[in-house]
């Protein structure tokens, strides 16, 4: 059987990556013959998931773009002719059938020497609001996934849209109550309450969870994802904190019965998936402000309960109110499920192969 090369770029951040994986994992399993390769940053970020997933990635040096004044405006136009070149050799070298972006800067040079050499694009826009590389991207592409159901894709491209919903990983599903009590140590006899900062979003977080520490020590057990490099000086039995896990954040969901988090599309389809009840505190002034666009759009569909930045001193009394309603948070969780149905990767797979139909 000839082997055939799917080249999958995107990000800079695990965002992008994990739910690439999930596509990768689909589309091999409906034809073998379909090998996944990764371009992605040198972030060790990407490259150790990659590592760990067992995937063969090759990496390019692309810059984010400028926004404003910054030392970008003078690097920016080096890093991207670097990042240029680099993926038109990575794409000689590979000669692949298609490629499948995520979106974010780096998938912006793979993209374009793709459409140069007339390999088909199929891009995946998470967002309700797509980002400036999404609209760049969607220019050169066969076909467009959103992830949500209304997406504010300019007019031109949305003759190319399909609406998949977002790619959640297969090991979401195998997380326990019980391995979430091993790995914290908490007894199982109390709520426990997930805070997920994620990596731009976690310092507002961080310091609404130290000024209210006492208080939500009283309304629960606490697992606090405090993002990279960011922490906390809070130590009690009850509170558990890492900067940030993947193996083991399918037992982290499973033990946890209410979620705070940002509104990112990766973390959102993620407890979509899974029926959790959540808060959501959406990063403000980012992306074209997608992630409040992101949470207005749940929270008009009551699938989640919507906590802006400027109010987290309301943080306790929230999750209070919440953990005290088991059938307000199950209302939730079902609701957050409906809006963001969780086989977007079989449905994107299934795309992918009737692109590459059509190319042959």
């Amino acid at each position: 059987m000839t082997e055939r090369v799917i080249i999958f770029s995107g990000g800079g951040s695990s965002g992008h990556l994990l739910p690439s994986l999930a596509i990768a994992d689909a589309i091999t399993t409906k034809d073998s013959s379909l090998k996944p390769v990764f371009i992605c940053s040198d972030q060790p970020s990407e490259t150790s998931a990659l590592i760990t997933a067992n995937k063969k990635y090759l990496v390019i040096h692309a810059g984010k773009f400028p926004r404003g004044l910054s030392i970008r405006i003078l690097t920016f136009p080096i890093l991207f002719l670097v990042s240029f070149l680099e993926s038109m050799v990575h794409l000689l070298r590979t000669k692949p059938v298609l490629i499948m972006s995520k979106g974010g800067f780096v998938s912006v040079p793979v993209c374009i020497v793709g459409f140069f050499f007339r390999i088909p694009i199929i891009l995946h826009s998470s967002d309700s609001v797509p980002s400036l590389s999404d609209r760049i991207i969607g220019r050169l592409a066969t076909k467009i996934c959103t992830g949500f159901p209304e997406s504010a894709l300019p007019q031109a491209l949305q003759k190319k849209a399909i609406q998949t919903g977002n790619p959640v990983r297969l090991a979401i599903f195998d997380g326990s109550r019980a391995a979430g009590q091993r790995i914290t140590g908490f007894s199982g006899r109390r709520p426990v309450l997930l805070i997920i900062g994620g990596s731009q979003g976690s310092v507002a977080l961080n310091t609404a969870v130290e000024k209210n520490f006492s208080a939500l020590l009283e309304l629960a057990d606490i697992i606090h994802l405090t993002g990279d490099g960011k922490q906390i000086n809070k130590q009690h039995a009850r509170y558990f904190a890492r900067t940030s896990v993947l193996d083991e954040l399918p037992h982290l969901y499973g033990f946890a019965d209410l979620v705070v988090t940002r509104a990112g599309a990766g973390v959102l389809s993620e407890l979509a998936a899974l029926k959790k009840a959540a808060v959501v505190v959406p990063l403000p002034g980012v992306a074209h402000d997608h992630q409040i666009r992101n949470a207005e759009f749940l929270a008009a569909r009551q699938a989640v309960e919507f906590l802006s930045q400027d109010h987290l001193s309301d943080l306790s009394f929230v999750v209070g109110r919440l953990l005290g309603d088991t059938p307000k948070r199950v209302a939730l969780g079902e609701a957050l499920s409906r809006a963001l149905p969780s086989d977007a990767a079989t449905k994107i797979a299934d795309i992918i192969l009737d692109v590459l139909t059509q190319v042959d």
